[in-house]
C-alpha cells in the first residue's frame, strides 16, 4: 500500500490517498479543500476511490466532500458520533469559516473496532474521542491515519464543540499507545511520526 499526502486549505489540512499499487483501488481520507487539486491527483495516479473516510467532521477536513463524492461516487464513511456533525454548520465549525456544510450525507456509519476491506487489506476504525465526539483513527497494517487526535509531539485541541481534554489523552494512551511502536502515524495536520516516537517524546500525553 502507498500513501499520498495533499496539504490543502487555509489550515494546511492533510488529505490522504491510500492505495494498492497493483489494483489501483484506494481510500481517500479527509477531502479537506481544493477539490480540483484532489481530482487532479486521482487522475494522475490512475486510481479508483472505493471509500471516502472522514476522520472527524470539522469543516477544514470536509470542505471538498461534495465535489469529491460527486466525482468518485464512493461511499462516505464516518463514525456514528459524528454523523450529525457532518451537515451541521454549528457543530462542524462551518460558521467560524463563514462557509456552509457539505450537503453529502454519510453512507457507512462505523463504530470502534469496525473494519472494511480493500483488496484484502483490512481497514480498521479506532474511535478516539476528545478532539470531538466522533474522532477516529484509521489503521491499515503498519499505517495509522490519526486525524486531529495525535500529531507530531502534540495532540488535537479540545476547546470546540464535543472536545474534552481528559478524553483525548485517554484515547491516545489506551487506544493508540498500545499499538506497535513501529506504526507510522499520518496526522490531520503536519508531518508524519511513529507511535514509538510519540510514546517517548509527546509531552502532552505524559
Amino acid at each position: 500500500m502507498k500513501t499520498e499526502r495533499l496539504v490543502l486549505g487555509a489550515l494546511d489540512t492533510n488529505c490522504y490517498i491510500f492505495y494498492d499499487e497493483n489494483t489501483k483501488n484506494a481510500v481517500l481520507i479527509d477531502p479537506a479543500a481544493d477539490g480540483d487539486t484532489i481530482i487532479s491527483k486521482i487522475k494522475q495516479l490512475g486510481i479508483t476511490v472505493k471509500y471516502i473516510i472522514i476522520t472527524h467532521a470539522h469543516i477544514d477536513h470536509i470542505m471538498a466532500l461534495d465535489e469529491i463524492a460527486e466525482f468518485t461516487k464512493a461511499p462516505v464513511v464516518i463514525h456514528s458520533d459524528d454523523k450529525d456533525t457532518l451537515n451541521n454548520d454549528a457543530f462542524n465549525l462551518a460558521v467560524y469559516f463563514h462557509t456552509v456544510s457539505p450537503k453529502t450525507k454519510a453512507d457507512i456509519i462505523v463504530k470502534n473496532g469496525d473494519t472494511l476491506d480493500l483488496d484484502g487489506h483490512e481497514i480498521k476504525f479506532i474511535h478516539t474521542p476528545g478532539h470531538n465526539k466522533g474522532s477516529m483513527c484509521i489503521l491499515c497494517g503498519d499505517t495509522l491515519f490519526s486525524g486531529d487526535t495525535l500529531f507530531l509531539m502534540s495532540v488535537g485541541r479540545t476547546d470546540h464543540y464535543g472536545g474534552n481534554q481528559e478524553k483525548i489523552i485517554k484515547s491516545i494512551k489506551t487506544r493508540l499507545f498500545v499499538l506497535d511502536e513501529n506504526i507510522r502515524v499520518y496526522p490531520g495536520h503536519g508531518d508524519p511520526t511513529t507511535i514509538g516516537y510519540e510514546i517517548e517524546n509527546n509531552m502532552f500525553v505524559r
